[in-house]
């Protein structure tokens, strides 16, 4: 029995990390994608200032 409950915390340890895992992934590729957009909106930005 002890060994049952064992494995089944493993498992849900295990699966919780890679959960944390994809979510931190995700906040990334979005910090990524926000970084991107601010170059974008600096260029746009500057160049409506020569003009």
């Amino acid at each position: 029995m002890t060994l049952i409950i064992s494995l089944v915390v493993i498992v849900i340890l295990v699966f919780i990390i890679r959960l944390f895992g994809a979510w931190m992934f995700r906040i990334d590729e979005v910090i990524t994608n926000q970084k991107a957009i601010l170059a974008e909106l600096i260029k746009a930005n500057s160049r409506n200032e020569v003009e």
